[in-house]
C-alpha cells in the first residue's frame, strides 16, 4: 500500500510537471561536483556546488539511469558518476573502476551513429592516461579540492566550449537510450509475473533485481537504504531471491523510488521525529493541502524582513487556531477552501543497517485528520496562549533545559499518533511533563517558566483527553480560563498555592531569595495534608505584615477555601497533580492579567 500510494504520486507528477520528469531511462541524481572537458576531453575546471557560506550545496539533474550498486564491485555509470571511477588511480584510488567506466562508456557511443563533437570530446577523455589525468588536476585543482573529490560525490561533465552539459546532448541521449533499451530486449521465453504495484503482466526480465536505494533518512547510510530488500535463505520463497520476492516493474520500483527521495530531499515534506524521518504528502496538487500536513510539524519561522504575513495563508491560519477557536470558529469554517476528501499519507521510516524500517503508517481523509488537528488545538486553547504550538514546541517542554537533544526516546512518536488518531495523550509524556515542573524554576532572562503558558496547555489538554477517553464528564471543568465553579478539590488547591504565593510576595517583595513554591511545590502537589496548614499558618504572617495588599489576600484565600472541604488529602495522584497545577496557573493569571485585558 505504501509503495503504491508513491507510484500515484508520480503519476500526478507527470500529469503536472510533464517533460521535467526523468524518463524511464533516465534517474534524478544528486550531484556535488562539476567537471569540465574541453575539445580535446581534458578536464580544464572542477566545480565544488557549494554555497555562499561555502557549505555543500547539491545540485540534481536527470541524467542517464543509475541502477543500485551493491557490494564493493566495480559497476560504473554513464556521464554521472564518482571521481574515483573518472579518475581512477591519479587520484590514489582504484583504477579498476576507471577501466570499468571506459568499458561501459566505450560500448554506449559505439551506437552514437554520427560523430559530434561532444561524443568525440568523451571518446579522447576515455583515452588520457593515468599521467595526462595527474597533470591536468595538478593545473586546475589543489589539494583540497582533490581531497573532497575523494569524498564519494556523484560528479557530472560539461562540454566546456559550449556550456552543455554532456547528459543534455541529442546525439549522446539517443545512443544512451539505445544502448539502455537493448539491454533490457524482452525474451520470449521468459517468464511472466504481475508486477504488484501495477497489476501488470510483465516478463521476468523486466522485473526490478535491486529496489532503490533511498536516501537522507536520517541515520541510514549516506549512499542510501533500501525499503525492499531480500538478503537471507529465511526471507526467500519459492526459489525467489533478492527483489524477485516482491516482483516490482523496475519502472514502477524506479517511480516510486524517484517520489519517495525527492519528498525527503525537501523539508516541506519530511521533518526529524528522534531517530524517525517522517514524510507526509497529499494526493493532490494543491499546495494549500500539502501546506496544512507541514504546518502541523513544523515550527513556525518569523519572516527576517518582518513583512506582513498572509494571513489567509494556509500556515497563519494554523498559526492562530487557537485564537480562532476562541472566537468559536471551526475547522470546516477555518479551512473551508481545502477538499476535506483529499487523501493523506504519513510514512515514518528509520535506519536498519543497510535497510529501512517502516516505524508507522497513516492515511485518511484531510478532513479526518483536520478535524483531529483542531481538537488537538481545541484542548490546548488556554488563557495565555497566543499562537498555535507545533509537536517540536510541545515536546521541548518535557525536555531538560529545554534542549530537543534532551527530549527522551519515542516521546515524539507517541504525541504525533496521539494527534493524529485523536487519541489521549501518553502518560510517559504526562508523567516527564509533571517532572519537569516540580524540579525546574523560572529563568526570566531565557523566557522560561516553572508552569508557563505551553505547560499549561499539555496539562489541560492530557486532562481532557484521559478523561474523555474513560467517559468521566470533566470536560466541562476543564476551561480556558479560571473556573471557581470547579468541582475538583485538587484545581481549588492549586488556586489556594498560588493566593498564598501572591500573599508572601505582596509581604516580602519580589526579591526574596527562595518563594514557597520554590520550597514547597513538589511536597504540596504530593501531600497537601502535610504542607498546607503550615502554609497557611504561616501565611498570616504575611497577611499581618502587608498593609497594602493583606486584607485583599485574606480575602481571596477566604473565597477559595469555601470550596475545599474541612480536611486536605492526603495524598494525590497524578492527574489530580495536573489539577493541581491547572488551577494554579489559571488563577496567577487571573491575578496578574489587567483587569482591561480580560
Amino acid at each position: 500500500m505504501i509503495l503504491q500510494a508513491l507510484h500515484r504520486y508520480y503519476q500526478l507528477l507527470l500529469e503536472r510537471e510533464g517533460d521535467s520528469m526523468p524518463r524511464d531511462e533516465y534517474t534524478s541524481a544528486t550531484v556535488s561536483f562539476e567537471i569540465q572537458l574541453d575539445e580535446r576531453g581534458h578536464v580544464v575546471s572542477i566545480i565544488p556546488y557549494v554555497n555562499e557560506k561555502g557549505k555543500v550545496d547539491k545540485q540534481t539533474y536527470n541524467v542517464p539511469k543509475q541502477d543500485k550498486r551493491s557490494g564493493s564491485g566495480v559497476n560504473p555509470y554513464f556521464l554521472c558518476e564518482k571521481a574515483e571511477y573518472l579518475f581512477g588511480s591519479a587520484i590514489s584510488l582504484r583504477q579498476v573502476c576507471r577501466d570499468g567506466l571506459k568499458q561501459l562508456w566505450s560500448d554506449v557511443l559505439a551506437n552514437t551513429g554520427t560523430e559530434s563533437d561532444e561524443a568525440l570530446a568523451l571518446h579522447a577523455f576515455l583515452e588520457l592516461s593515468t599521467e595526462q589525468l595527474v597533470e591536468q588536476l595538478q593545473l586546475i585543482s589543489d589539494p583540497e579540492l582533490q581531497d573532497s573529490l575523494k569524498t564519494g560525490g556523484l560528479c557530472v561533465l560539461k562540454f566546456a566550449p559550449t556550456g552543455k552539459f554532456f547528459h543534455d546532448d541529442p546525439v549522446i541521449q539517443q545512443a544512451w537510450e539505445n544502448y539502455y533499451t537493448r539491454l533490457r530486449v524482452n525474451d520470449d521465453s521468459a517468464k511472466i509475473q504481475m508486477c504488484l504495484l501495477t497489476g501488470e503482466q510483465i516478463s521476468t526480465d523486466q522485473i526490478a533485481r535491486l529496489h532503490p536505494s533511498i536516501k537522507n533518512v536520517t541515520g541510514a547510510q549516506s549512499s542510501g537504504a533500501a525499503i525492499v530488500s531480500f538478503n537471507i535463505p529465511s526471507f526467500c520463497s519459492f526459489g525467489r531471491e533478492q527483489s524477485y520476492n516482491a516482483p516490482t516493474s523496475q519502472k514502477a520500483a524506479d517511480a516510486y523510488g524517484y517520489v519517495l527521495n525527492r519528498f525527503l530531499a525537501d523539508p516541506n515534506h519530511k521533518v526529524r521525529i528522534n531517530d524517525t524521518t517522517v514524510v507526509f504528502w497529499t494526493e493532490s496538487a494543491k499546495m494549500n493541502e500539502q501546506d496544512l500536513l507541514s504546518s502541523l510539524f513544523q515550527e513556525f519561522k518569523e519572516e527576517a524582513d518582518h513583512s506582513q504575513a498572509d494571513e489567509e495563508s494556509i500556515r497563519e491560519r494554523v498559526k492562530s487556531a487557537v485564537v480562532r477557536i476562541r472566537q468559536g470558529q471551526q475547522f470546516r469554517d477555518t479551512f473551508h477552501d481545502l477538499d476535506v476528501n483529499t487523501t493523506f499519507y504519513v510514512l515514518g521510516l528509520s535506519p536498519n543497517a543497510a535497510r529501512l524500517s517502516v516505524r508507522f503508517w497513516y492515511t485518511g481523509s484531510l478532513g479526518e485528520i483536520g478535524e483531529r488537528m483542531w481538537r488537538h488545538y481545541h484542548d490546548l486553547s488556554i488563557d495565555g496562549l497566543d499562537r498555535s504550538p507545533t509537536i517540536k514546541e510541545l515536546l521541548r517542554e518535557i525536555a531538560v533545559g529545554h534542549e530537543w537533544g534532551n527530549i527522551p526516546p519515542n516521546m515524539e512518536g507517541q504525541m504525533f499518533r496521539a494527534i493524529i488518531l485523536g487519541q489521549p495523550y501518553s502518560r510517559s509524556i504526562f508523567a516527564q511533563l509533571m517532572n519537569r515542573i516540580r524540579s525546574e524554576s523560572d529563568d526570566p532572562k531565557k523566557g522560561l517558566y516553572k508552569i508557563g503558558t505551553v505547560r499549561a496547555a499539555m496539562i489541560k489538554a492530557y486532562l481532557i483527553r484521559y478523561y474523555r477517553a474513560r467517559k468521566i464528564n470533566r470536560e466541562g471543568e476543564l476551561t480556558m480560563t479560571l473556573n471557581p465553579q470547579s468541582t475538583s478539590v485538587p484545581y481549588h488547591l492549586g488556586r489556594l498555592f498560588a493566593c498564598l504565593e501572591k500573599t508572601q510576595v505582596s509581604a516580602l517583595g519580589q526579591g526574596i531569595n527562595a518563594t514557597i513554591r520554590d520550597r514547597y511545590w513538589g511536597a504540596a502537589t504530593a501531600t497537601p495534608a502535610n504542607v498546607f496548614p503550615r502554609l497557611l499558618k504561616l501565611s498570616q504572617h504575611h497577611i499581618t505584615k502587608d498593609e497594602k495588599w493583606g486584607r485583599n489576600n485574606d480575602q481571596r484565600i477566604a473565597e477559595v477555601m469555601n470550596a475545599l472541604p474541612e480536611q486536605f488529602p492526603k495524598r494525590l495522584t497524578l492527574e489530580e497533580q495536573g489539577m493541581f497545577a491547572l488551577g494554579y496557573y489559571h488563577q496567577r493569571q487571573e491575578m496578574y492579567t489587567p483587569k482591561a485585558d480580560q
